[in-house]
């Protein structure tokens, strides 16, 4: 399934990895930002308001990345208690970091289209240019995957905000450790791949 040549490590070393530890930290940035902003100084205090990527990586969801092109970073730590409105202020917390990671590949996009048909580019910053590209790609599919309606992942507060008592399952660490068994089985499930790459494919294209 994975070719571990030379050729893959090289790629891996000075375009994956930057990459993700780029996309990875700014989508956990974007959510200690938005609870911050919203009354919950929690992240900053435990000093993840940071765009150091050491202070977000989460070792799984950092190789699930790297390997499948989606994982996730070290949950940001949010008292969704303390924000100003319970409701609305975990629909705006969550979506922050998949729209950080939109904001990313939005920005980058016209930058490197207009650098793959500079020659100038192409010659003296390639490196650059082909590292863009993979932040894009990055960017896409970790925003996407985050989308999704499984604990622990983003899509879940989401759709938890508009339950009945949201309160409950904020409380209830079950949810968050059933939620990740049902995530590894899906990762492992080939269809399931298959399906995130249909989703994505018409964004790559566009945004590439």
């Amino acid at each position: 399934m994975f070719n571990f040549s030379a050729d893959y490590w090289i790629r891996l070393l000075l375009f994956v990895l930057p990459a993700v530890l780029i996309v990875l930290t700014l989508h956990e940035y974007g959510h200690a930002y938005a609870a911050y902003k919203l009354g919950d100084p929690t992240a900053k205090r435990m000093g993840r308001l940071s765009l150091n990527p050491l202070h977000h990586i989460d070792p799984v969801g950092l190789i699930t990345l790297i390997l499948f092109k989606f994982g996730w970073g070290k949950p940001v730590p949010v008292d969704f208690f303390a924000l100003r409105n319970l409701r609305s202020g975990m629909i705006t917390v969550s979506l922050a970091g998949p729209v950080m990671n939109f904001i990313t590949a939005i920005v980058l996009s016209p930058l490197y289209k207009l650098a793959v048909v500079s020659p100038m580019m192409l010659t003296h910053f390639s490196y650059i240019v082909v590292l863009m590209q993979y932040i894009i790609v990055y960017s896409i599919f970790l925003g996407i995957f985050n989308l999704i309606p499984i604990p622990p992942l983003d899509g879940s507060k989401v759709l938890f905000a508009f339950a009945r008592r949201p309160e409950r399952y904020l409380l209830d660490e079950s949810v968050n450790t059933y939620g990740m068994i049902l995530l590894i089985i899906l990762i492992l499930i080939p269809s399931s791949l298959n399906l995130l790459n249909t989703i994505v494919s018409p964004l790559l294209k566009l945004f590439l």
